[in-house]
């Protein structure tokens, strides 16, 4: 495994804890982003956003077979790698909020079926996660307002806003 693929999994794994850690702590809702028009739920429901928010982003080439997929504006792409039947996408600088709200409008746009949007606040630091599936793909975006450092690194990444888009065929 190449670090790279360590610093995806381990800000998954992060973004894993601070799910289970708020629904163990009875989080349920959080306030919606603020272009939001619906809060969305930790029990999955997809996040409301404006489509001139889906046209902020752009279209970025994604190493592996899946082609191109949305990335919002400005993001700062750290990483874009394939490993096997697995992409990843690592990207800094957008807040979760706006990661939960550009991906409610920009996957539909794109030809994908969201089955979860959440975004749940925790320990003074948000986390989105998104799972959406299409064009015989599934994956998921996990952002962090946070990332702890847990001594894996990914040059120009930082440790703030950090998003990980992990998509894999079916």
């Amino acid at each position: 495994m190449n670090k790279y693929c360590s610093a995806a999994l381990a800000l998954a794994a992060c973004a894993a804890s601070l799910t289970a850690t708020a629904c163990t702590a009875g989080i349920t809702t959080v306030a919606p982003p603020a272009t939001s028009a619906a809060a969305p739920s930790h029990s999955a429901s997809v996040a409301r956003s404006s489509s001139s928010e889906a046209r902020a982003g752009r279209m970025i080439s994604v190493s592996g077979s899946v082609g191109s997929f949305p990335v919002p504006a400005g993001a700062k792409v750290a990483e874009n790698i394939a490993d096997g039947q697995e992409s990843i996408v690592i990207f800094s600088s957008i807040t979760p909020a706006k990661v939960s709200s550009f991906y409610a409008t920009a996957l539909p746009q794109a030809g994908y079926t969201i089955s979860g949007n959440s975004l749940v606040t925790q320990g003074g630091g948000t986390v989105a996660f998104i799972l959406f599936s299409g064009h015989g793909y599934k994956g998921n975006i996990d952002a962090l307002s946070n990332f702890p450092n847990s001594g894996v690194s990914v040059a120009g990444l930082g440790t703030k806003n950090v998003t990980t888009i992990t998509i894999m065929r079916k």
